[in-house]
């Protein structure tokens, strides 16, 4: 998950705990306990998890623990979890392209231009709302401002979200985002010509120390930040590339391709343009194209496929006209 934003401020409803168990796998070993649990539970801030330590909420082993105190691997953690009231997304009918849906998950093609959750200065005409109009109740992992939302896109980033319906499908899903057994494949016209038919971008990703909204390449406190990309198509002066994040965090792809040089076109906040281009290129060319996991009921792989937009079929069609009459 590469959602970097500020927690919403809400109200914990101690009337009302649910229950949950996690078993410490080996990636977790030497994590405290808060940090442990500020990972699988995102949408809760530290303060209240450090909270529910202190007050004996939290078990380990059958032990209450402190927040501090590093879990191991086959730790078994206990916790009850109040439930969070208010703010929550409004339910909206704003129409949905579902792909698919059965009893633990949905998995949405969101189209460029919606916001995927309520955040500062945007409460309604997002993702959330429409999930929470056309599903009901969704897992409450993220709090009721993200129902079932287990991952994000960038608003003018197109593609497959997957959701989830209950806590326990979104914990299962969660982890293979954190252990990276899910694939993603994204699809992306950016500037230039790349020279290697495909490589790997590893460069650490931090916040951009002087423009607040951005990310940034940062070798002094970055995350390690992995994307591996084959050219699909070469044209005059454009790159078509199928790109496979090993991370997930923020702006990664658009941050990595504008280090290489290769700004995506139109994402203008990592220099790309749309200068000399058809008037339908209004976004970056940046497109969730696939997504393979395992199901958190059936327990075998699947994989769910977003088609390519129209303004992206668009560009296409046109660079290789252009191509053509040279």
């Amino acid at each position: 998950m590469d959602d970097e934003e500020g927690q919403p401020q809400v109200e914990p409803d101690y009337d009302n705990l649910v229950r949950h168990r996690f078993v410490a796998a080996k990636v977790d070993a030497g994590t405290r306990v808060d940090r442990f649990l500020v990972i699988r539970f995102p949408g809760y801030s530290r303060t209240l998890l450090q909270k529910l330590v202190k007050d004996g909420f939290v078990l380990v082993n059958g032990r209450p623990s402190r927040s501090g105190w590093p879990v191991a691997e086959g730790d078994r953690v206990d916790l009850r979890l109040p439930t969070l009231s208010r703010p929550y997304a409004r339910p909206e009918n704003i129409p949905l392209d579902v792909l698919h849906e059965d009893e633990a998950i949905a998995v949405i093609n969101k189209p460029a231009g919606l916001t995927v959750h309520p955040g500062a200065g945007q409460r309604d005409q997002t993702l959330a709302n429409a999930l929470a109009y056309r599903f009901g109740e969704l897992s409450n992992v993220q709090g009721q401002l993200r129902p079932g939302i287990v991952h994000r896109l960038d608003k003018e980033t197109s593609g497959v979200v997957l959701v989830a319906k209950g806590d326990q499908a979104h914990h299962f899903l969660a982890r293979q985002f954190r252990e990276r057994t899910l694939r993603k494949e994204y699809l992306a016209v950016a500037h230039g010509v790349v020279e290697l038919d495909s490589d790997l971008i590893s460069l650490p990703i931090g916040p951009d120390r002087h423009r607040p909204l951005r990310m940034a390449v940062r070798h002094d406190v970055g995350r390690p930040s992995d994307t591996f990309y084959e050219v699909k198509e070469r044209f005059h002066r454009y790159t078509f590339v199928s790109v496979l994040p090993k991370s997930g965090r923020t702006h990664q792809i658009r941050l990595h391709f504008s280090a290489l040089g290769h700004p995506l076109v139109a994402d203008t906040i990592y220099g790309g343009r749309n200068d000399g281009l058809p008037f339908f290129v209004r976004r970056q060319m940046l497109h969730a194209f696939r997504i393979t996991f395992t199901h958190p009921l059936s327990l075998s792989k699947v994989t769910f496929t977003a088609p390519l937009p129209s303004d992206m079929e668009r560009l296409l069609t046109w660079l290789r006209e252009e191509q053509a009459k040279i």
